[in-house]
């Protein structure tokens, strides 16, 4: 039995903003479970936390190694359905013999829907809900942009909450069998509209971004706090080698390269870093290419350009001149962090809103990752914007960071324990 339960589903990015909290409550005096995919428990063993394999590499090979994942509406269904189906009704299992109702708090990626069962099963049971970017809250006044075509934006406010209605009826065809299969077996009456206000819990939403990375406040679901990006890379719980790596990489780069960053969990971004390569040497450019798939990675590397399979942002990019990236809410915040212009190159999920927000602001460019071309890529990196123009983004990130205590504002529920 434990005295907080922290579920991380997803790739890195989504693990190392809820591994930093599961962190801050152990230090409160917590004992603290971290669930998340098998490969990355190793972070959270070397902070001296309980784990649970919530997949296994297996299964979490198997849902990256499909290139479908990567489409806009054939990734969420993949997500929402086979993912579900993998792991939701262990995971409910799990909880119902390690979670203590009224005792043991929830804190809880929007995909566990596991934990949200189980919240409805025993609503005595404190849970706050973490969501990591704006994409995955709803607007019609400032709707966040789902696709590269925007379609979104393009209607009057009076007709969204009817385009959203049409968007929880196809989520809904594969999302609700398996959830209500699971509540139908507890009794619990069936679940609608899984994704427009069912996924939040009830007692308490954390928004990982800043107000002004966000939709309208009135917008917001009531008990939603807004945190501030995490900034968490657990840059802390590398290998001393790590740190050697990235010294090596910035000394055989030259001063201020661009860094490409296709996303930890993207197994298909060879033609991506092999047109990266190109348009480096075209432009005498020092780059770092990351990835973790090294049969992703070009076989004939220009002058200046290295490989590496992970280098930690907060380490890496104050020394960057510029990020190429899939448009993960947490590479986002640390180029912004980082002061870094950024060319985004969007493929799904929140990809494209978190694009979206960064050219709004006068951070970069996007262009969908599917229409890459060197050219193009050309272009985007000549056009990017100076370092003095985005910099009042990366003062403003440093001063947020700095001015709170944030898991005072992440945590209030856990005062009542």
């Amino acid at each position: 039995m434990y005295d907080a339960i922290v579920t991380a589903p997803g790739s890195l990015g989504d693990v190392n903003p809820l591994l930093a909290i599961a962190r801050a409550l152990k230090a409160r005096g917590l004992d603290v479970a971290f669930v998340a995919a098998e490969r990355y428990l190793p972070l959270a063993e070397r902070a001296g936390l309980k784990t649970v394999a919530l997949t296994s590499n297996a299964e979490f090979d198997r849902l990256v190694g499909n290139p479908a994942i990567w489409r806009p509406r054939q990734g969420v269904k993949l997500i929402l359905r086979d993912a579900l189906v993998d792991f939701m009704e262990r995971h409910y299992r799990w909880l119902e013999q390690n979670c203590v109702p009224g005792k043991t708090l929830l804190v809880s990626h929007l995909l566990d829907f596991a934990g949200r069962i189980f919240r409805d099963r025993h609503p005595e049971t404190r849970m706050a809900t973490v969501v990591l970017s704006p994409a995955m809250l709803r607007s019609c006044s400032d709707p966040p942009r789902a696709s590269g075509l925007g379609i979104e934006r393009m209607l009057p406010g009076w007709a969204m909450p009817l385009a959203y209605r049409c968007a929880d009826w196809y989520i809904d065809r594969f999302a609700c069998p398996p959830v209500n299969r699971l509540r139908k077996s507890l009794g619990l009456p069936t679940a609608k509209r899984l994704l427009n206000h069912w996924w939040f819990a009830p007692d308490l939403v954390l928004g990982m971004f800043p107000e002004w990375f966000s939709v309208p406040g009135a917008d917001l679901p009531a008990n939603f706090v807004h945190c501030g990006f995490p900034l968490a890379d657990s840059v802390e719980l590398v290998p001393e080698s790590v740190r050697s790596e990235v010294e090596s990489a910035l000394a055989n780069t030259g001063p201020r390269p661009v860094v490409f960053a296709p996303g930890t969990a993207h197994h298909h971004a060879g033609q991506f870093l092999e047109i990266a390569a190109r348009v480096c040497e075209k432009l005498d450019r020092g780059a770092i290419l990351l990835s973790p798939e090294a049969s992703q990675l070009p076989a004939r590397l220009p002058p200046r350009v290295v490989t590496a399979k992970y280098l930690p942002f907060s380490l890496l990019l104050p020394h960057a001149g510029a990020i190429v990236h899939h448009g993960g809410v947490g590479t986002t915040s640390q180029a912004f962090a980082a002061g870094l212009p950024q060319v985004v190159l969007p493929m799904a999920f929140d990809q494209f809103d978190n694009a979206d927000r960064v050219a709004r602001l006068g951070c970069g460019s996007w262009l969908p990752m599917r229409r890459l071309s060197e050219k193009r890529l050309e272009a985007l990196l000549l056009a990017a914007p100076d370092a003095q123009a985005i910099g009042e983004f990366a003062r403003r990130v440093s001063s947020e960071a700095k001015c709170k205590d944030w898991l005072d504002r992440l945590l209030p529920l856990d005062r009542q324990k």
